[in-house]
């Protein structure tokens, strides 16, 4: 892609991140919701039956997303399956149970993939996962190393979407697959908003196979904010201070715009 090309796009789709991430700042959130109870069990409650209690998903990974992946993965026993931006390795786990693939979780937070490691022996034998530090950008992973590769709710930190999706295409074997959730909105109020996945999918030089609205999204959502809301004192003293104020600035900065938002399920492929 030509780079004048490129920055119209980055431009006219997304625009900087709002705020500054880092490996630190995830590390602070992974050491507090890993030793919590209420946020999980507050997410529990808000998802419903939807929730998927075992796997702990940090994000909108439920029932109907981690059966999308099992069809939409085509991978199994033999294959290799990527987790980009992992975290504590849920999601990914389970598939790997669930297909039979090995597993490799990429995460930058180190406090991320000590938890995932930890976690791992309770859904897979310890010869079919591992996870390493690594960026969306910058996985470390060798080119067309792997069958298919997911990431949840995850892609939005990249301060450069295309190049991360690039990436996945850099380390996907041919004909392999991308699955990733992220939000679009036709009406952006930040400047992060995305109008259409699509758009930076065919940037990378990847085929876009599907896109798939993702049911109840700002329902659940909305009802694990309020909950958040509801329960701040609570979650104060049981992560801490910051953590939970963090949480609360997510829910009060997020929360309004729900109702505009759309959670896409997405498919992509790399081509043979």
């Amino acid at each position: 892609m030509r780079m004048e090309s490129r920055s119209a796009l980055q431009g006219a789709l997304l625009g900087p991140l709002p705020r500054e991430f880092s490996a630190e700042l995830f590390d602070d959130e992974h050491r507090a919701t890993g030793s919590s109870e209420l946020v999980w069990r507050l997410a529990a409650e808000a998802y419903g039956e939807d929730y998927p209690v075992e796997v702990q998903p940090w994000g909108s990974t439920t029932w109907w997303v981690l059966g999308r992946c099992v069809s939409a993965l085509r991978v199994g026993p033999g294959h290799v399956l990527v987790d980009l931006a992992c975290g504590r390795g849920g999601p990914g786990l389970w598939l790997a149970r669930a297909t039979g693939a090995d597993l490799i979780g990429v995460d930058y937070s180190p406090v991320a993939v000590e938890s995932a490691s930890a976690r791992a022996s309770s859904f897979v034998p310890s010869e079919q996962a591992r996870f390493v530090v690594g960026d969306l950008t910058a996985t470390g992973l060798p080119d067309r190393c792997t069958d298919a590769v997911l990431c949840f709710d995850a892609i939005f930190f990249a301060d450069d979407r295309i190049a991360a999706l690039q990436e996945v295409r850099r380390v996907l074997r041919p004909g392999g697959r991308y699955v990733f959730t992220a939000v679009e909105t036709d009406t952006p109020t930040r400047p992060a908003h995305v109008t259409d996945w699509g758009l930076l999918v065919e940037a990378a030089e990847l085929e876009l196979e599907s896109k798939e609205t993702v049911p109840r999204f700002a329902e659940q959502l909305g009802r694990m904010y309020d909950l958040v809301l509801e329960h701040l004192d609570e979650l104060r003293a049981e992560m801490g201070e910051k953590a939970a104020d963090r949480l609360k600035e997510e829910a009060e900065a997020v929360g309004p715009g729900l109702p505009r938002a759309r959670y896409v399920f997405i498919v992509a492929r790399r081509p043979s």
